[in-house]
């Protein structure tokens, strides 16, 4: 069997200029974990889902670190969990570090994919050029 024996078709997308809040709703409601970024050409540009929202002040789960962990973590690193974690657009705090198939990537190649990125979803893309 291949992917495209089994992808979800009609599929619920976000852009990265959309709030935050907009994608915790369209999550909410079609019951998804995860969905793709996709830019006005129609180009998957990144990911977001539940492990993207989960570090938020807003529902006071922001990361807070000892002291002495914050004075050895470098500012690059520091500086990018405050983004992420203030982010008010879906493009501030989406994975852009994608791992894609497509649809003739056979089901058995997905799974190690799965397994080895320990990722939950592989975008199904007809053009994989740019990645």
């Amino acid at each position: 069997m291949r992917a495209m024996d089994v992808m979800v078709r009609d599929v619920v997308t976000a852009s990265p200029n959309e709030n935050v809040d907009q994608v915790i709703e369209l999550l909410a409601k079609h019951d998804a974990s995860t969905l793709p970024v996709v830019d006005a050409e129609g180009n998957v540009v990144g990911m977001i889902g539940d492990l993207d929202l989960m570090r938020r002040p807003e529902i006071g789960t922001e990361k807070h670190h000892p002291w002495w962990m914050e004075a050895m973590t470098p500012a690059s690193t520091l500086a990018e969990e405050f983004a992420k974690s203030h982010g008010r657009r879906v493009g501030e705090v989406m994975s852009t570090h994608l791992i894609s198939a497509t649809e003739d990537t056979s089901l058995g190649e997905i799974a190690t994919l799965l397994e080895k990125h320990r990722i939950k979803r592989v975008p199904i893309l007809r053009n994989l050029s740019g990645w």
